[in-house]
């Protein structure tokens, strides 16, 4: 009796799904909703992804991107959001739109953009502090090196010339401890302004470690006076 084999059907091979990519407009949206459920470090970390995300977007104009940047600011989606840096979510959406330019940027409320404005202007006045703090702090403790190594030498540094150097970095310290826009802000940089050029006078008097706090009292006046409209 002959014997059959069958032979079993090829099993056709499943299809590979195709691969699908996430639009711009879900990936900003899985973002906000990573933000908003997280906390701390975290909270930070993700308004940071959001953020760069909505700051590399806007380079490329798109209806669908904008009308939902646009809804968030409407909606105050974005409240309590803020990276590691100080920057809002808020103030970088608002700028995220205005790069994307004409019409969006017209759809704008006038209170984003005050929001960003100030924001943009604390953000500003904090590195001219910081700034203003770093040339002071550096020249006035050369200076103060200088008259210690003179006072080692039998050459007693005078007590006006400590005095200066003490109103320098007192006036420079006043000045990072006050708020931006304050009265007393503007008063210290007034007393560093002052203390800087008391320096310079001693410095050409004859006191040339006063030269170097002088100088940087004045540059840092310069670098921490707030501008026009900030």
């Amino acid at each position: 009796m002959a014997t059959t084999t069958t032979v079993p059907d090829r099993v056709a091979p499943e299809p590979t799904p195709e691969r699908t990519f996430a639009t711009p407009v879900e990936r900003l949206s899985g973002l906000l909703r990573k933000a908003e459920g997280a906390t701390g470090e975290a909270r930070r970390a993700a308004a940071a992804e959001l953020n760069a995300l909505v700051t590399q977007l806007a380079r490329f104009p798109s209806r669908p991107v904008a009308d939902l940047l646009l809804r968030w600011l409407d909606e105050g989606a974005l409240a309590g959001l803020e990276d590691a840096d100080g920057q809002t979510s808020r103030a970088a959406v608002t700028a995220g739109v205005l790069t994307m330019g004409y019409p969006y940027a017209l759809e704008i409320s006038p209170d984003d953009l005050d929001h960003l404005r100030e924001r943009s202007a604390a953000r500003g006045s904090l590195g001219g502090t910081l700034a203003a703090f770093l040339v002071v702090a550096v020249t006035s403790g050369y200076s103060a090196l200088e008259m210690l190594a003179e006072s080692r030498h039998g050459h007693p540094s005078e007590m006006t010339s400590v005095l200066a150097v003490l109103a320098v970095a007192g006036s420079v310290v006043a000045m990072a401890l006050s708020r931006p826009r304050a009265v007393a802000r503007r008063w210290a940089l007034l007393s560093l302004l002052l203390s800087g050029l008391m320096s310079m006078s001693l410095a050409m008097a004859g006191a040339s470690s006063l030269l170097l706090p002088a100088i940087g009292a004045v540059v840092a006046f310069g670098m921490a006076w707030p501008r026009r409209g900030s």
